[in-house]
This record gives C-alpha cells, sequence and structure tokens, in this order.
C-alpha cells in the first residue's frame, strides 16, 4: 500500500462537486498515510455562463487558500489547493503564463507544507497538466494518469487535446483507464483498466431518509450530476407518463432542466452529502441511470450502477456500451434503450422484481467486485513497482 508519500493531485472535478472517484482516491491516499495536494481542476475549455457560480466559488476559495498559504486542509492529510488559471489549448502566450502562473501558486502551497512530490497523479490530459507533470517531475517520482474518459469530446481543439494526452501518457510510469476501450488511445503504455468503485463501507443498508418518506409510491430515484450526459427528453416523458409515481433526482445541477422540475411528481433536490446518500437511495424502489446517447457518454462508466447495488436496489439503465458489457457479465440489472416505452417496461420489470434476501445479497455482491479497498491496493502495488525499479 502506497504510504509515506507526497503525492501531487491533478483532478478533473472541484472538491465540492459530486463525490466521485477523484475524492474517493485522495481520500484513500490520505487514510494510508500519504500527504495530499488536491489540486483543483484547471479545466478542459473556457467556463460558461452557466458555471459563474463555479467560477466565484473558485476565486472565494483560492482568497481563502491564499491566507493559509496556499492550501487548506479538507481531509485527514488532504490539502486543498484551488488555482487561479487561464484556460488550456490557447495561443502560446496563454500557455506560457498558465505554466509560470500555476508553478508560482502551486510551490507557494507546498512550501508551506514542506512538501516533495514523488507521486504525481493526474486525471486531466491538458497542456496546463502537461506543463505541471514537467515542471515538478523528477528523479525517483512517479507518474501516473488515470483517464477516466474521452476528453477529445470535451475540449475546443480535439487535436491539441490529442497532442497534450500523448505528452502526458508518455511521461506517465502507469495509466489507469476506466474501460476496455479507452486503453486502445494509449499503444505501448503501462496500462491497466480500473473503472471507479464503490465504497461498500459507506453504501450499506441504512435508516431511510425522512426528506423522501411522505412521497407516493413508487419512488423512481436517481443520484449524479445532472449533466450533459442525461437525457432530458426521456426523464420528461417519463414524468408525464406515469403521473402517479415519484421522480426523485439528486445532484449537481449542471445544465437547464427545462420544465422537469416544474412536473408536480418531480423532486429535484439539488446534491447532498456523501454521506447522506444511502438512506435517500434506501428509498427508492428502482435506481435509474436515464442518459443519453452522445459523445459524451459512449465511453461512461456510470459510477452508481454499484452504488445502487450495494444498497440491494434494482437498476434500469440506459444501454451505454460499458452497461451492456456489465450486464452480459452479471446478469443484475434492466437495461433499454432511452426511449420512453422501452424505458418504463424496463422499471416496471424492475418493480415486480423479487425482494427476498437471496436476489439482495446476489446484487450486493456483484458490486462488491469493485469495491474501492481492493481497487486502491491493486493500484498501489502497481505504483509501488514503479519505485521499485527506479531505486
Amino acid at each position: 500500500m502506497i504510504s509515506g508519500r507526497d503525492v501531487l493531485y491533478i483532478a478533473s472535478i472541484d472538491w465540492t462537486f459530486q463525490w466521485q472517484g477523484p475524492q474517493e482516491l485522495a481520500v484513500r491516499l490520505g487514510a494510508a498515510g500519504n500527504r495530499v495536494v488536491y489540486l483543483e481542476n484547471t479545466g478542459i475549455r473556457s467556463p460558461r455562463l452557466s458555471e459563474a457560480g463555479r467560477v466565484a466559488r473558485r476565486l472565494d476559495a483560492w482568497a481563502g487558500a491564499w491566507l493559509k498559504g496556499g492550501a487548506r486542509l479538507v481531509a485527514p492529510n488532504v490539502h486543498l489547493c484551488s488555482p487561479l488559471v487561464l484556460p488550456p489549448f490557447g495561443p502560446p502566450w496563454r500557455r506560457a503564463i498558465n505554466r509560470r502562473q500555476l508553478a508560482a501558486q502551486l510551490r507557494l502551497a507546498l512550501r508551506g507544507l514542506d512538501f516533495r512530490p514523488s507521486l504525481i497523479w493526474t486525471y486531466l490530459p491538458t497542456d496546463t497538466a502537461a506543463d505541471l507533470i514537467a515542471t515538478f517531475d523528477g528523479p525517483g517520482t512517479a507518474v501516473v494518469y488515470y483517464c477516466v474518459a474521452d476528453f477529445r469530446h470535451y475540449a475546443p481543439r480535439p487535436d491539441q487535446l490529442e497532442e497534450s494526452e500523448r505528452a502526458v501518457a508518455r511521461r506517465s510510469d502507469v495509466v489507469f483507464v476506466s474501460l476496455d476501450r479507452l486503453a486502445a488511445r494509449f499503444p505501448g503504455a503501462n496500462i491497466h483498466v480500473f473503472p471507479f468503485g464503490v465504497d461498500l463501507d459507506t453504501f450499506e443498508s441504512a435508516p431511510p431518509h425522512p426528506e423522501l418518506a411522505a412521497l407516493p409510491r413508487p419512488l423512481i430515484g436517481y443520484v449524479g450530476a445532472l449533466e450533459r450526459a442525461i437525457d432530458l427528453d426521456l426523464m420528461i416523458a417519463l414524468a408525464r407518463a406515469r403521473p402517479a409515481w415519484s421522480w426523485v433526482y439528486i445532484g449537481t445541477v449542471g445544465r437547464d432542466l427545462g420544465t422537469l422540475p416544474t412536473l408536480p411528481n418531480v423532486k429535484v433536490l439539488g446534491p447532498r452529502p456523501h454521506r447522506d446518500l444511502p438512506a435517500l437511495i434506501q428509498q427508492f424502489d428502482v435506481a435509474i441511470v436515464p442518459y443519453a446517447h452522445n459523445r459524451f457518454t459512449e465511453t461512461v462508466v456510470p459510477t452508481k450502477i454499484n452504488e445502487y447495488l450495494a444498497m440491494g436496489k434494482p437498476v434500469v439503465s440506459s444501454d451505454l456500451p460499458s452497461v451492456q458489457a456489465f450486464q452480459a457479465r452479471h446478469q443484475v440489472l434492466e437495461v433499454a434503450p432511452p426511449e420512453a416505452g422501452a424505458f418504463l417496461a424496463a422499471i416496471e420489470r424492475a418493480l415486480a422484481s423479487p425482494g427476498d434476501l437471496a436476489t439482495l445479497r446476489r446484487r450486493r455482491e456483484v458490486a462488491t467486485e469493485a469495491d474501492w479497498s481492493a481497487r486502491f491496493a491493486q493500484m498501489s502495488a502497481l505504483v509501488e513497482q514503479v519505485w521499485t525499479k527506479k531505486s
């Protein structure tokens, strides 16, 4: 197990965003006795007007951290650094400014902690991340790139993204990917497939959350970011087709949801603390993943499926490539195209599925294969091999 290391952690999401693999692994690295500087998302593209709130929060976080030496403690051994940077993939002058200013902000934080990175772990393949890695890499330092999406679909200049991603992969001693099909992007790399996992200690039977107790049944629920992956038309059509059912959506809202929140049988609760999710999911009669077929979901591996299963819930998901592969292996889901009739039929089958102890155990057993504890141990062993070879 990785321990006693200083880890520079270049995250693809902000610390307070919907809890996902980046926060989970950062906390586990800290709990294992490493010191982690969690560098909040430096971006793939320029922020939209709808993201003004996020920009304002970043400014506030940067100002607060600056007064404390450039970083603040957010979890045991995990220090948050919220840098101010220009968007990546701009003209050479902008990249040069980013390279100098980001390095200066980070050095301030590291100096205050007497922090010397021996592990650089990045989720971002941008030119900003590539320059940062080049600045802080050195003899005896291990570099990990964890590729969890095809970021070409998010970047304003896919050609520049591909170039910088190749640079990041070449510099990386280990490349982790969340999906088999992403591995083909890195020929010759020391590559290993690790989909995002589930914290089994968190997602287990919990007392029902009172916030949902009074809603009419059945209660169909979703936990996750409400962004580009979701099929909004599908979600509206489902709620209109079954007005007597309750439809609950929990998570960060990152897009205009149109008429969805105005429907009388729909509750859009917004984000909730990670620790509260088991009690909320406990109230679901069926848990859903209503994702669209688009370029953003081609390489998505919905982490929430294992969280739902760990809670023993029947699950209905859109037939994404990763979901179809998961179902072919486990036969534990209802899978349907993102079309109202087919998706409703799948939900009705899930509602009629057995609720006996054996069925609940089977779902939990499938989720156990994605236990973060086991995956973190496997990742640690692969990184430790790098230090062994370099010593």
